[in-house]
């Protein structure tokens, strides 16, 4: 039995599709522009450009973070030694740094702080926008 919605809630829900319908058009039109500007500011070194109405600004922000990835962790290696011969476990194992582990090293201050200078990372780039006041 379908319930009867009231007339507030069914004039939010149209609202909302129709505005969420325009805020993945433009979406699309800020992703395209982006395409064309962070090349830009990236290749000249531009940290940041104002718009000519001096509203505010597109400003390139650059984050490190580190190479991470979680395929390392899908399986245990004890079940696996139970099912596998030796050979083949061996094939599989692989050897990696566990970060958390020099992280809280380093804390303690049994390893320098200089090692985090030897940390894989990757930059991200991205564009925001600060208005001016």
């Amino acid at each position: 039995m379908a319930e009867t919605i009231p007339d507030v809630v069914q004039d939010a829900v149209d609202q909302y599709v129709e505005l969420y319908q325009v805020f993945k058009q433009l979406e699309e039109r800020v992703q395209a522009l982006r395409k064309e500007i962070e090349p830009f500011m990236k290749d000249s070194g531009i940290e940041s450009i104002s718009d000519r109405n001096r509203l505010g600004k597109v400003q390139m922000t650059v984050q490190n973070r580190a190479k991470m990835t979680s395929r390392y962790t899908t399986y245990d290696v004890h079940e696996l030694s139970k099912l596998l011969s030796p050979e083949l476990v061996e094939k599989c194992l692989v050897e990696v740094v566990d970060r958390e582990r020099v992280d809280a090293l380093t804390k303690l201050g049994e390893i320098s702080s200089e090692v985090a200078a030897h940390r894989a990372v990757t930059p991200t780039y991205g564009l925001t926008v600060r208005f001016g006041k």
